[in-house]
């Protein structure tokens, strides 16, 4: 039993390290559903995905073997035959670009406070901590579902059509050297701590078999497991929070992740007012938008972003670029079930 706890010990004193880092700002408007209990079987869908994902990247044959940032080609045939892609949409083409940027819709991770007052204003009435709780469970399973897809794009990028770099929601230049910190932090986290909690988990359950149930070492045991559970769960929450590109930067897998936002941009265009209403401005949102644009384009002829799907650059792109920039966002099967 003993070594079950040690574990637990360092790595709370890891967690203390990996600040909340705010990938997102846009809330969803679905109203709530109190009764519909969906976590089950979107836990289903999650394993099933797994597996999915990770054979369509074993599986995955392009038959268009281009690089995504040659602008000599048109890529939305390539971007089609991505696994998970089903929508490729042009918000802005160009004949004979010098600039590209692919948008790939994400799904927007929410921390569960703002995501309450997002819930409660949907609802138009208080919800209890418990609803709060399960609908934001919904909500992580459904995320995880998305990123999962976006995974298998990216490595199909990364292997097959050289993708080095991502530009990342939520991100500011000012905040990048931090943003580096917590990704090592996470990284040693999923490379040492967390896999030999993986183990232990394991080993635990099994030694629970061969307990009676109401013993006092099945008691110890059942408190053990739900530590280690609780530790592996917080852990799975900060991957989702630091997105596709976080995760695969931990795994070495990207080169680095850019940002895509300008700070004060960033906060001012946040619709979550100081007494918890939730009121967007056009203006600011346009601002926020127009510097994610100029952040790609400063920084050479391509970028892919992981970008909320409901944003759409095209109108900002067209103003920018003076037409010599094409902008084309890519839906994956997930995003679209959940976000559309």
């Amino acid at each position: 039993m003993r070594r079950a706890i040690v574990p637990l010990v360092v790595i709370a004193g890891i967690v203390a390290v990996a600040v909340y880092f705010p990938v997102n700002r846009w809330l969803r408007q679905d109203p709530p559903n109190s009764t519909n209990n969906r976590i089950a079987k979107l836990t289903k869908l999650v394993a099933d995905q797994e597996q999915e994902s990770s054979q369509a990247v074993a599986n995955y044959l392009p038959k268009i073997n281009s690089r995504i940032d040659d602008l000599g080609i048109s890529v939305d045939d390539l971007l089609r035959q991505l696994p998970g892609a089903v929508q490729v949409d042009s918000g802005a083409k160009v004949e004979k670009p010098t600039h590209r940027i692919v948008h790939l819709r994400s799904w927007h991770f929410v921390p569960k406070d703002l995501y309450a007052i997002d819930m409660k204003n949907a609802a138009g009435k208080e919800l209890t901590t418990q609803e709060i709780d399960r609908l934001h469970q919904e909500l992580l399973l459904e995320i995880e579902l998305v990123q999962l897809e976006h995974m298998a794009v990216a490595r199909c990028l990364i292997k097959h059509h050289g993708l080095k770099k991502i530009f990342s929601e939520g991100l500011a230049a000012n905040e990048v050297a931090e943003y580096r910190k917590r990704i090592a932090v996470l990284r040693d986290m999923e490379k040492n701590q967390i896999s030999d909690l993986r183990r232990q988990l394991t080993e635990i359950r099994e030694l629970m078999k061969t307990m009676e149930p109401k013993s006092d070492k099945h008691k110890r045991a059942t408190r053990i497991e739900i530590e280690i559970t609780a530790m592996i769960d917080e852990h799975r929450v900060r991957l989702l929070e630091i997105g596709v590109p976080g995760r695969l930067l931990i795994t070495s897998e990207i080169e680095e992740v850019l940002p895509l936002e300008d700070a004060d941009l960033l906060h001012q265009a946040n619709p979550v007012t100081p007494d918890g209403k939730i009121r967007r401005d056009p203006e600011k949102v346009k601002a926020r938008r127009d510097a994610q644009v100029k952040a790609v384009l400063d920084r050479g002829a391509f970028g892919l972003i992981v970008l909320g799907g409901s944003h759409d650059l095209g109108e900002n792109v067209r103003g920018l670029s003076a037409g010599r920039c094409e902008y084309i966002r890519v839906t994956t099967k997930r995003f679209k079930e959940f976000g559309e």
